[in-house]
């Protein structure tokens, strides 16, 4: 299995479609990837800092990866196997945007104050991590940002801001080991870039950093052709989950309910079902996860539409 490394191949801090692909695979092929933390390894001790004068951008990412056949209007999917650390240990860290991250205001800059939050380290091990003195929590890997080049009109964006129908900073603890994230092909190859590894996140990334770790990610590519959707889907053993973000002018409300519509689609489309029958059971029984603050996500059991109790 081919191993590619950000040490090797450097850090991407946008999605773009004019950078060489660092790899090349053939749909059902697997690559090992080493993937550096969302503060670009300057947070390995509880007396470092995330200093933006040195690295201002955030959230870098491994790729683009080429897909080979794949062409817009397809779709890729990217099947997780597994995330395991690469150094034994997670970040916590204070970032300067945290304010405007929650409230929209910097108080802290108004008043030219520092919040005096302190740089957390966490072991990982044994399936566990330590993040305070006498609390551990499991140990629940997953990807923060995954995405493919955006469409044309668009070039290139930000791996730290704005997700969208590409994919991006989604921050949704359900793209795990096992989960396989569905993305539309805007671009020849796909062009697929994912990062920002975490040994745990709640719901809403409140904080607005999760346990940031170095990780290594075996993940394997497939290619839907002529298979056309507008948003991520996510599939795990238990659920069918679309993402939408709220980016665009789009408000966190519009975002739920546009993923609500989309999760409709895609039952629709697997299952058989009339789309307003679909409503109707995701009006019952449907879920809402918030990944970041930004990102909705709707969900639904298989086992209810597979008529399994």
């Amino acid at each position: 299995m081919k191993k590619i490394s950000f040490r090797d191949v450097g850090l991407r801090y946008t999605f773009s479609p004019n950078v060489e692909p660092v790899a090349r695979v053939v749909p059902g092929e697997s690559l090992v990837l080493e993937i550096q933390d969302a503060s670009s390894g300057q947070v390995r001790r509880k007396e470092d800092v995330r200093d933006k004068s040195k690295i201002p951008f955030a959230n870098p990412v491994v790729g683009p990866i080429y897909i080979e056949n794949a062409e817009p209007g397809d779709t890729v999917s990217i099947f997780i196997q597994n995330i395991k650390p690469l150094e034994g240990m997670g970040a916590v860290y204070f970032l300067d945007s945290l304010e405007s991250y929650l409230t929209g205001v910097s108080l802290s800059k108004f008043f030219q104050n520092s919040l005096n939050f302190k740089t957390v380290i966490c072991d990982i091990r044994n399936g566990f991590v330590e993040l305070l003195d006498g609390i551990k929590i499991p140990y629940k890997p997953m990807l923060g940002t995954i995405a493919v080049a955006p469409h044309p009109e668009i070039e290139s964006i930000s791996t730290f801001k704005n997700p969208g129908p590409h994919g991006g900073n989604m921050d949704l603890p359900d793209i795990g080991p096992g989960s396989r994230v569905f993305l539309p092909v805007y671009h020849s190859g796909g062009l697929v870039y994912l990062g920002d590894a975490h040994a745990a996140q709640g719901d809403g990334e409140i904080f607005g950093v999760a346990i940031e770790m170095p990780a290594e990610v075996i993940v394997k590519f497939e290619l839907h052709k002529g298979r056309k959707i507008e948003w991520p889907r996510i599939e795990t053993d238990e659920e069918l989950i679309t993402v939408v973000s709220a980016s665009g002018g789009r408000e966190i409300k519009d975002a739920i309910v546009e993923a609500y519509l989309q999760l409709a689609l895609w039952i629709e489309e697997r299952y058989n079902l009339d789309r307003h029958d679909t409503l109707v059971i995701l009006g019952q029984t449907g879920k809402i996860r918030i990944g970041n603050l930004w990102t909705a996500a709707a969900k639904i059991s298989k086992r209810l539409l597979d008529g399994i109790y």
